[in-house]
């Protein structure tokens, strides 16, 4: 006789629906994880955008601040322009070691003493601690043609009539006169760099269309083949700072380049104020 607890034929058996519970749960567990990984590569990128916003804030920070140092310590005309290039690995990573790889500083327009030109400078190691030594200094100062007659006087002992850049020479174009009779010549220096002094050596000569030696000039020219002939000179160490030297004088793309460098060199206010001497 059946229970009175047991269901009738009747009556519906309510059934759970078969792995309703068992798939829902792995579901929302597989998805947390992936949820973690996006939001830390978002938090990631930010962190990176943000770092080069710092490192490029930090370097314009810091190349406009020696733009302006260098506007003061170098006889750099008023209203030139100044830039400057950083090179190296981070800025904030140089900026922490207290050390600056690599600077580069391009002038448009210096003046040292009567001539002017512009100044390409590239510095190694510079400290960010200025009592410190910078590992080197090189700066090359080019002097363009038309300011050459700037140094007419140290480039010859008589008149000229123009001067030019021919090649790797400095050319003199005058005339000269012997017994009252106007000789056209040429002639043909040759820079060069002693004791912080730019040299102008006679290099090559012409009288006319042919080409003379030095000897053959002083005996056609007499007393004035000195005024020729003799080597010349230009002091710019009173213009520099005295830590730097001049290494060396040259014809390059139709410039006058002269080049200066100092190693391991303070660049202090007080360093760069002290300035070298000319030969007695």
């Amino acid at each position: 006789m059946p229970s009175d607890d047991s269901p009738s034929m009747g009556d519906t058996v309510p059934v759970s629906p078969i792995g309703t519970e068992s798939s829902s749960a792995p579901t929302a567990t597989r998805r947390r994880p992936l949820l973690a990984a996006v939001i830390v590569g978002v938090v990631l990128v930010l962190i990176a955008v943000l770092l080069v916003i710092a490192d490029n804030v930090a370097r314009s920070v810091v190349r406009d601040a020696i733009a302006s140092e260098l506007g003061t310590a170098l006889p750099i005309e008023r209203g030139s322009d100044v830039a400057v290039e950083i090179g190296g690995s981070s800025m904030l990573a140089q900026i922490a070691v207290g050390r600056l790889e690599r600077i580069e500083v391009t002038a448009d327009a210096v003046d040292f003493g009567k001539i002017s030109g512009a100044a390409d400078a590239v510095l190694t190691g510079v400290p960010l601690d200025r009592s410190q030594p910078a590992d080197s200094v090189t700066i090359d100062f080019s002097v363009p043609e038309d300011q050459l007659v700037n140094l007419a006087d140290n480039l010859s002992g008589i008149p000229l009539d123009t001067i030019s850049i021919d090649g790797d020479e400095i050319l003199l174009e005058t005339d000269v006169r012997v017994f009252g009779i106007p000789i056209p010549i040429s002639v043909g220096i040759a820079p060069g760099a002693a004791d912080g002094q730019l040299t102008f050596d006679p290099n090559s000569l012409s009288v006319g269309q042919a080409t003379v030696t030095a000897d053959r000039m002083r005996r056609m020219l007499g007393p004035v083949a000195g005024a020729v002939l003799e080597t010349r000179s230009f002091c710019i160490a009173e213009f520099l700072p005295e830590a730097f030297t001049l290494e060396s004088a040259d014809i390059r793309r139709n410039e006058l380049v002269v080049r200066l460098a100092a190693d391991t060199v303070i660049l202090s206010d007080e360093a760069l104020e002290q300035v070298g001497a000319c030969p007695a």
